[in-house]
């Protein structure tokens, strides 16, 4: 264990501490205990008393929690808004229901015409296309969600696998994908007009290669490869709003912080 303690080193004995050689500390501490001693004696003696306790100080964790609690409010809703849309009974029937702590909704391989192809089956896209509008129309009666949706991103994975620069290759795939399933959304056998033209405004195609594995199976495995190979609709929240948020809750916390400091100065006066 490190040493607590420092001083001058005594001659002689370099790892050694010699806190009293050559310097009369020795000397002028015992002075000063005698002093010491003699005062409180002589304050015992003339019968003073003890000098009145200090205020005791108030507990700053209420005011403090209450700063930070509409930053916790914006979260809550956010969260409950996103397990209201996971419990969606249209999208529970079609096995797209999203994910309920994510709002993310999971095309699986199994919904594409073959291994690595970009086109949805037929059945694949009637039940897309019907989830599709009940997700946005829940997402537009959400207004925690709603208000602060800055885009939705649909974004494409692939399987590590390639005859050679595999993330490369599975980039492009990774991004084919998506940008299908977003032109059969726009397209004439998708969403009705007033849906076509919010998912136009809103809508973001992405592929990350193999990048992102499925946390349910990250094994790089024949078994776990299907899984790695899908398609995820995905809300974006604004991170500006986000910033915003936090922000404030930071100037919330800094100011109530300041006038309970001032409030302990004063008490001390």
């Amino acid at each position: 264990m490190a040493a607590r303690f420092h001083g001058r080193r005594g001659p002689g004995h370099p790892g050694l501490v010699d806190p009293v050689a050559d310097t009369g500390f020795g000397e002028w501490w015992a002075a000063i205990a005698v002093l010491a001693l003699a005062a409180m004696s002589i304050v015992s003696l003339s019968g003073s008393r003890d000098p009145a306790p200090a205020p005791v100080p108030r507990d700053p964790t209420p005011e403090l929690l209450a700063a930070i609690s509409p930053a916790e409010r914006s979260l809550a809703a956010v969260e409950e808004s996103f397990a209201e849309l996971c419990r969606e009974a249209v999208l529970l029937a079609l096995e797209l229901e999203p994910d309920c702590e994510t709002g993310v909704i999971t095309l699986s391989d199994e919904l594409f015409e073959g291994f690595g192809s970009a086109a949805l089956l037929p059945e694949a896209q009637e039940d897309l296309a019907a989830a599709m509008q009940i997700y946005l129309d829940r997402l537009r009666q959400l207004p925690a969600l709603w208000d602060t949706l800055e885009a939705i991103e649909i974004r494409g994975h692939a399987d590590p696998r390639a005859v050679r620069s595999p993330y490369t290759t599975n980039l492009v795939g990774s991004q084919q994908r998506p940008l299908g399933v977003l032109l059969f959304l726009v397209g004439p056998g998708g969403l009705p007009e007033s849906d076509r033209i919010e998912l136009e405004r809103l809508a973001v195609v992405s592929g990350v290669s193999f990048s992102r594995p499925p946390a349910t199976c990250p094994e790089t495995t024949q078994e776990c490869y299907e899984q790695w190979r899908r398609v995820e609709i995905r809300p974006v929240l604004s991170e500006s709003l986000r910033r915003g948020d936090w922000s404030r809750t930071l100037e919330d916390v800094r100011v109530a912080t300041g006038r309970i400091q001032q409030e302990r100065e004063a008490q001390k006066r």
